[in-house]
């Protein structure tokens, strides 16, 4: 639904955000106009940003593409590489591409691991450091195979080299909790009709200070036009600040 896009293009300029991170799912179905409606979409984000590919970004009707070059369109269009980094004043942010062709999503590869660990030795040491992925991370006891299969322990890791939240998306639902002393924030349907459980459109702003992390739910009101603050969870810091 473009006039939602230009609604939250909106919010970025008035907001003031330090920066956009896009955890995804640019498309529905892989094809060449989405990627190229994406793309001037993401041309009018005058901030910093970080995108990472979603399960929907591989081409669903073009089989062979989707086994054998599945990111193509999106190395195209939006990003080059499937795992990015963006710094900017305070905040080391690590995209990690954890989709499959064929598997449900939720897989780091060795080399992946290998590159978080890298990046984020390398990284600012007062920065927040985040790390964002498409799949949810948290499932609430459900079918491990259709999501990440030991959050908990690759939690415990990340903690470990001084990531302090992790972003995802995929369900279409807001949540956030704190897990293994990592924030894991899931972010909601920002622009499509693909909503679930009663919620409407939304995404999330986060807010760090020295204390605490703060996720608000901004959700679309139809009535007024624009997005409201719906919910917000907040986090004790765990990190020493120097």
């Amino acid at each position: 639904m473009p006039h939602l896009g230009d609604v939250i293009l909106k919010d970025v300029e008035t907001l003031n955000l330090d920066a956009v991170v896009i955890s995804g799912d640019f498309t529905l179905r892989g094809r060449y106009n989405e990627y190229q409606t994406a793309r001037v979409f993401i041309d009018q984000i005058h901030k910093p940003f970080l995108t990472i590919p979603g399960n929907h970004d591989q081409p669903l009707y073009a089989p062979f593409e989707r086994l054998t070059t599945p990111y193509a369109r999106y190395s195209k269009y939006i990003c080059e590489t499937l795992d990015s980094s963006l710094a900017v004043d305070g905040l080391f942010v690590l995209g990690l591409s954890d989709c499959n062709p064929i598997l449900p999503g939720g897989f780091w590869t060795s080399r992946q691991r290998a590159w978080i660990k890298e990046q984020l030795a390398g990284a600012p040491r007062d920065a927040v450091k985040v790390l964002v992925s498409h799949h949810q991370f948290l499932w609430g006891g459900k079918w491990r195979p259709a999501g990440f299969w030991y959050p908990t322990r690759a939690l415990t890791w990340l903690a470990r080299q001084g990531v302090e939240m992790m972003l995802n998306g995929h369900t279409h639902v807001p949540s956030a909790q704190e897990v293994a002393g990592v924030v894991v924030a899931r972010a909601g349907t920002a622009t499509s009709d693909r909503v679930r459980h009663g919620w409407s459109n939304s995404y999330n702003v986060v807010t760090i200070d020295d204390q605490q992390i703060a996720i608000s739910v901004r959700q679309y009101d139809s009535s007024t036009d624009d997005f409201q603050q719906a919910h917000t969870y907040t986090f004790q810091r765990h990190v020493a600040q120097t």
